[in-house]
């Protein structure tokens, strides 16, 4: 039985509603950190901080000791250089091999549909073929896990794409996006620890809602409270011009141009079968953030 998770990645905006979710279903969460004060400022109130630093392997082994499963939220930060160190292959190496050896039950893992729906070849974004080397470890780790392939969350057109009063987009979607809400998305995560046994299962998790992004934000703008919001798209050419200077347009031009050409499919039957359908729809959401 699980009752223990450690959490890595507890802190983020995606990982965040996952650790409050898991906290409010009974669980105690657990969070390894080098800045133990500012951890306490950010996470609720219960989750258990232990100071060390998640990339050595002692304080690994010490923090996992009495851990029964691993959730993990990690990213590829826009500053990363495509040899450098990746928290997202290099780090999670060091977290499986420490849940090895401490006897882990359950490791789950966040990935994407985007990722998921990527063809690798030589012209594939290196920040891809790093998601699909984590996800393969993960596969091969040797423990039972559980890797979830969410779509687009609601939640970046605040985090991402809000600047000022301006929803600010780089080209447009060729393709609807099943836009999910992090709090469906943790309902899937918390549902998913109650009910697996040893199996091992990778979810797709997508919403209700389907649009083009361009559309969904006048929806989100529309139904956003009583702030008047603007919505400016730039033209891909124009975020393609700026890449050539600096990395981190360089990084939102690869992503966007993914984005914008991802031909996403619905895929999430068995999601809903197992665990119900999501509850928020974009207007909904936008009503409340």
């Amino acid at each position: 039985m699980i009752k223990n998770i450690a959490i890595f990645g507890a802190s983020s905006f995606i990982g965040l509603p996952v650790t409050k979710a898991l906290l409010e279903a009974g669980y105690a969460i657990h969070v390894l950190s080098t800045d133990v004060d500012r951890e306490t400022t950010l996470l609720p109130e219960g989750v258990q901080i232990s100071e060390g630093n998640w990339m050595y392997h002692h304080d690994l082994k010490r923090f996992l000791k009495g851990i029964d499963a691993v959730y993990c939220s990690l990213s590829v930060d826009l500053n990363e250089e495509p040899d450098g160190f990746h928290a997202e292959t290099d780090g999670l190496r060091e977290i499986l091999n420490a849940c090895l050896e401490c006897g882990i039950k359950r490791i789950a893992y966040m990935s994407s549909i985007l990722q998921y729906n990527q063809v690798e070849n030589d012209s594939t974004w290196w920040v891809f073929r790093v998601k699909k080397d984590a996800v393969n470890y993960v596969r091969d780790s040797g423990m039972p896990f559980t890797i979830f392939y969410p779509s687009t969350f609601m939640e970046v057109f605040e985090s991402t794409y809000r600047k000022g009063k301006t929803i600010r987009l780089f080209g447009k979607s060729a393709f609807p996006i099943y836009f999910i809400s992090v709090k469906d998305y943790a309902h899937v995560v918390v549902q998913s620890f109650k009910s697996l046994g040893t199996q091992d299962c990778e979810y797709f998790v997508q919403g209700r809602d389907c649009y083009k992004m361009q559309d969904a934000a006048k929806i989100y703008i529309k139904n956003h409270g009583s702030e008047k919001l603007h919505l400016k798209i730039q033209p891909m050419w124009l975020v393609k011009f700026r890449s050539l200077f600096n990395n981190k347009w360089k990084f939102i031009y690869e992503l966007s141009k993914a984005l914008n050409d991802n031909n996403e499919q619905f895929v999430s039957d068995d999601t809903w079968n197992d665990f119900g359908k999501p509850a928020s729809t974009l207007s909904e959401y936008a009503k409340k953030s």
